[in-house]
């Protein structure tokens, strides 16, 4: 049997907006092989992998690298013990030279801890990473092979982003991964899965905390039936996410190969959220994904709340302790950002369905901001409402009202409203005595949650 076709290069898939190997190759190099740090355009390799130590004590741990065109780099390392109970992290955040080819893939680093590299091993589609932090505390080297074809965003690989930008973008969704990670002086050997994207063009996102720019979440999954899956979300300023190619959908590359695309942020629902102690911000933090047409139902938990990656692991060199404390504490306030494993369960295909998933969250949510009114207030009959001015499409919201003596005493609470308005007509409360109308208005599971209060007399 001949091999597919995309096993061999250079490839181009009928209909695909996508050539290889120059599309592994970086698409805007400056003279010296330099990346193109303007904000103009975007563009970075990224890859996510969940390894196992295949000896004892069998620990697993999951790897995070990334490398963008404004001379930034991300790598994380996190443990696991063999009950899958969260042990520590790695981070290693850094900025220094990124140059690259543009004709494979083949990046070269350099930062206070040596020259990361990132290349081809002259098989399509199979390459090697070896990164180290700055302060030499941890290293990787892994190696690893593509088990399907590319897949390429929306079946085309370019796609529309927001209301102004636009990008290419394929994914690996399935790579075989081995090799090693030194961790505190320690070398494990690893081996499992992993994913790698890679994504450029004329856009603009940023994990600092903005306004008047898009949001966004991501998310890979790989399920144990082979069957890969890619979500994603975009937000308007205004917390609007429609039903459209520009702001997200699902894609599908099931275990024979065979694809499938969905469009509309709506599938992918957010249940649960998180607030980070420091930083303050909160993210979504427990999700749902439906989508009858693929008979899937999936739940999909973090293996640990606090995978935040920060922007500076250490200051720059030369900084008095303070100011260096300072500096680092600003950017990891403003710009830190969750990217991290979870669990995922469910049915795919109709079947009980298991596997991995990896979140990126540059989307910070906020805390419901509500203005009351008093709508009617007749002989018998009041009417109030509020508005949430800061609605999110992707936050559903529960309503609750109470009806209270300025004393404290609760004289009437109406539960699970389905629009933000209270009815009053009840018999036997009082009429003409300062009373305290209070509303709130909160996330399914209550960690975002607002107030607003109004005082009224009832005739």
């Amino acid at each position: 049997m001949p091999p597919d076709p995309w096993r061999s290069s250079p490839y181009h898939r009928p209909g695909s907006a996508l050539t290889f190997p120059r599309d592994e190759g970086w698409h805007r190099v400056l003279p010296g092989d330099f990346t193109n740090p303007s904000l103009e355009h975007m563009e970075w390799m990224y890859l996510n992998a969940h390894v196992e130590e295949p000896v004892p004590p069998h620990r697993r741990f999951v790897v995070f690298a990334a490398y963008f065109t404004q001379h930034l780099r991300f790598l994380v390392v996190r443990e696991f013990d063999s009950e899958d109970r969260y042990v520590r992290s790695f981070t290693g955040s850094a900025w220094g030279p990124l140059r690259a080819s543009e004709d494979e893939l083949h990046l070269r680093f350099e930062h206070g801890g040596g020259t990361d590299t990132w290349r081809n091993t002259g098989t399509p589609f199979a390459s090697r990473l070896d990164a180290t932090d700055d302060a030499g505390a941890f290293r990787v080297e892994l190696e690893m092979e593509s088990t399907k074809e590319p897949y390429d965003a929306g079946s085309v690989g370019a796609m529309p982003f927001g209301t102004r930008g636009s990008f290419f973008y394929y994914s690996l969704t399935r790579l075989t991964v081995g090799g090693h990670l030194t961790l505190g002086g320690e070398r494990v050997r690893v081996e499992g899965l992993g994913w790698v994207d890679h994504q450029w063009g004329p856009f603009y996102v940023t994990p600092f905390r903005s306004s008047g720019r898009e949001e966004y979440e991501w998310m890979s999954i790989q399920l144990e039936s082979g069957d890969d899956l890619v979500l994603t979300t975009v937000w308007e300023p205004n917390g609007v996410t429609p039903s459209l190619p520009a702001y997200g959908g699902a894609g599908l590359v099931r275990a024979d190969g065979s694809r499938g695309e969905l469009v509309g942020a709506h599938r992918w629902k957010r249940v649960g959220f998180w607030r980070a102690p420091d930083q303050h911000a909160v993210y979504s933090a427990r999700w749902r994904f439906e989508a009858p047409e693929w008979g899937a139902s999936l739940e999909i938990v973090p293996r640990h709340e606090d995978q935040l990656t920060p922007i500076v692991d250490a200051a720059p060199a030369g900084l008095p302790n303070a100011l260096a404390s300072l500096v680092s504490g600003a950017a990891n306030y403003l710009g830190a950002f969750w990217e991290g494993s979870c669990r995922v369960t469910g049915t795919f295909d109709g079947a009980p369905a298991k596997g991995l998933a990896f979140a990126e969250l540059i989307k910070r949510y906020e805390v419901p901001e509500l203005s009351m009114t008093l709508m009617r207030n007749r002989p018998g009959l009041a009417v109030v409402g509020w508005r949430v001015d800061n609605p999110d499409e992707q936050v559903p919201l529960v309503h609750r009202f109470y009806l209270e003596r300025v004393t404290g005493e609760v004289l009437l609470q109406l539960e699970d409203l389905l629009v933000p308005v209270a009815v009053i007509d009840q018999p036997g409360l009082p009429r003409g005595e300062r009373l305290i109308a209070r509303a709130v208005s909160a996330s399914i599971d209550g960690s975002l949650s607002g107030t607003a209060t109004l005082d009224i007399e009832l005739r």
